[in-house]
């Protein structure tokens, strides 16, 4: 490597270290960074879910990758009845670690709650595939054959 593109990289990497912390997009009463970092469903308890809602889009916005908070986002839109967003975030996360099988789970239930019997099958699977005992992934696998059959006992 030349002294030249040492010197280009250098000046990269201090553009890029000056760009941190980034500002949370939003308002300016939200959490700052370091308070994404430790968000969880025991921080949210002492909030609203509303509120809650509010600092987990804002956090996932930051950290787009971090498959806990795209979790957590997804599950307070679940217990918003939100669950076009919940399987949207669901996917995203699973999409970044697909071997997450409590995130397959409840992504299969609630295809299975709308219908989409075949999905919610397949994402039970997938779980099994991580999670071969996980008696909560074998009850959505039975739970979709008998939405598939339901004449059968």
């Amino acid at each position: 490597m030349t002294s030249a593109q040492i010197l280009s990289a250098a000046a990269l990497l201090g553009v890029c270290w000056a760009a941190l912390p980034v500002p949370l997009p939003g308002s300016s009463g939200g959490p700052l960074n370091e308070q994404c970092l430790t968000v969880s469903d025991s921080a949210r308890l002492a909030m609203s879910l509303p509120d809650a809602i509010g600092v987990l889009e804002r956090c996932s916005a930051l950290y787009p990758n971090d498959v806990e908070l795209l979790a957590d986002l997804g599950a307070a839109y679940e217990s918003t009845e939100r669950a076009v967003q919940a399987e949207r975030i669901y996917r995203d996360a699973l999409a970044i670690d697909p071997a997450y099988a409590d995130l397959r789970l409840r992504l299969g239930r609630l295809m299975l709650r709308r219908g989409a019997v075949d999905e919610a099958r397949r994402e039970a699977e997938m779980g099994l595939l991580v999670q071969p005992n996980r008696q909560a992934l074998r009850d959505l696998r039975d739970g979709t054959r008998a939405a598939a059959s339901p004449g059968r006992p």
